[in-house]
């Protein structure tokens, strides 16, 4: 059973031999958007309870209630909300389960977007089904959001963490997951009605991040190769066996993402705190006593950096250059105002995206020394916005004076030309498919 939006125009060879159509299973989509959250979180708190239950029973001394309260009290935390942990007030999400979360949502939220297609969309003499995808996003995402955020709120009042925190780490995920999951399911392109110059936009910051992201996981492996004896010997200090070396590897593989925002911050500039008074930053580190975590075996020992650490400043520049070629390459007949500005928002966008992730990565483990790890919130929201917008601006001027591409002949030369365009192999003529109309 094919479902389409009806603003999309599909052109089908009726020559070709149909696929099987989907089985298609009769749930009312309403109840698949209520319990796909509750599948999502139930998931979440099982896997999350099995390794609390490992860990319970390694310590005759907890109580397997403690140890399931334990599970509740990290799947709220890793929607933000501060959590009592061992008598430790911890406010860092793990971001590693925020994710996870995120990707076990999208099938369900796309399976009740897909129900809703099917039992509001129009059949037409093909068999096919057209619905309304704009609708069906907001209808079939919002649904799943708004479950979301209502059980994520319920289980934080359970484990006595209820407040503003996890309401809004609960609307941050539920939205995502949902709207992300619909527009997939629906095959939905938002920016497909963009003008061209904005359509360029989404793909340069995404390049731009990963160009970002890249240099932090290179910085933190050179950080983790150079500190790996240190690393080593906190690991064998606290003595674990097979079930406490599982759970330490899954604590770390949950906090993963946060050691890469982290990194992150460090190549753009801004540096990281691990505590109260210190600062890592790529030309000096002070930090005093830290607790015998093995991810803080990375820290560098107190005093000047080298001066050839400068050289990560340079990830930054890259992924502003990165963003100015993607909207070059995106658009070819783009004069140099538009590639110098186009490319300069980008990597100003990029950066706000990443001082942001960044935030939500930082947090405490305790409300003394520890009460703030991680980035450096307010001069990252400074450095990474600057830096990829002035390399994407300077970069996206440069290649639109190299490039210096010829004048269109009609002003809606250009925009055909984004147009997909098909060969008929018989006339060899160009058959520019638009709104219905051919040429």
């Amino acid at each position: 059973m094919a479902v389409r939006g009806k603003h999309r125009t599909i052109a089908v060879d009726v020559d070709a031999e149909a696929p099987p159509e989907p089985k298609h299973w009769p749930v009312p989509w309403w109840l698949a958007a209520a319990l796909g959250p509750l599948a999502v979180l139930g998931g979440g708190f099982l896997l999350l309870a099995a390794l609390a239950a490992a860990g319970w029973l390694t310590a005759p001394d907890a109580s397997f209630s403690s140890a399931m309260l334990l599970a509740g009290r990290l799947l709220v935390l890793a929607h933000g909300a501060p959590v009592d942990i061992g008598g430790l007030l911890v406010s860092i999400a793990p971001l590693g389960i925020s994710i996870l979360l995120i990707f076990l949502s999208l099938p369900l939220a796309g399976f009740a977007a897909r129900q809703l297609a099917t039992q509001s969309g129009v059949t037409d003499d093909t068999g096919a089904i057209w619905a309304d995808t704009d609708e069906v996003m907001v209808k079939a995402g919002g649904t799943f959001a708004a479950v979301y955020t209502g059980l994520v709120m319920l289980c934080a009042v359970l484990v006595g963490s209820a407040g503003w925190r996890p309401l809004i780490g609960g609307i941050t995920i539920g939205v995502v997951a949902g709207l992300w999951g619909a527009a997939r399911a629906m095959d939905h392109d938002p920016t497909e009605r963009w003008p061209g110059w904005l359509r360029a936009v989404p793909r340069a910051m995404l390049a731009a991040l990963l160009v970002v992201l890249v240099g932090a996981a290179a910085a933190l492996a050179a950080a983790l190769f150079t500190a790996r004896y240190r690393v080593t010997d906190l690991v064998a200090g606290l003595e674990p066996d097979v079930v406490g070396m599982v759970l330490l590897v899954a604590i770390h593989l949950a906090y993963l993402p946060n050691l890469l925002l982290g990194a992150a911050s460090w190549v753009l500039g801004a540096g990281v705190t691990v505590g109260d008074g210190s600062l890592i930053t790529v030309t000096t580190s002070h930090v005093g006593l830290l607790p015998a975590v093995p991810a803080f075996g990375i820290v560098p020992e107190p005093g000047t950096a080298p001066p050839v650490m400068l050289s990560w400043l340079a990830v930054g520049a890259l992924a502003g250059i990165v963003a100015a070629v993607a909207v070059a390459w995106a658009r070819p007949r783009a004069r140099f105002d538009e590639t110098a500005l186009v490319g300069g928002l980008a990597g100003v966008l990029a950066g706000l995206l990443i001082a942001v992730a960044c935030a939500l990565g930082a947090g405490g483990l305790g409300v003394d020394r520890l009460a703030q790890v991680g980035a450096r919130e307010v001069e990252l929201l400074i450095f990474a916005p600057t830096i990829l917008g002035l390399s994407g601006l300077l970069a996206g001027l440069v290649l639109g004076l190299i490039r210096r591409p010829a004048k269109p002949a009609s002003p809606d030369a250009e925009d055909a030309a984004d147009e997909p365009v098909l060969v008929d192999a018989d006339r060899e003529e160009r058959v520019v498919l638009t709104d219905g109309s051919e040429d």
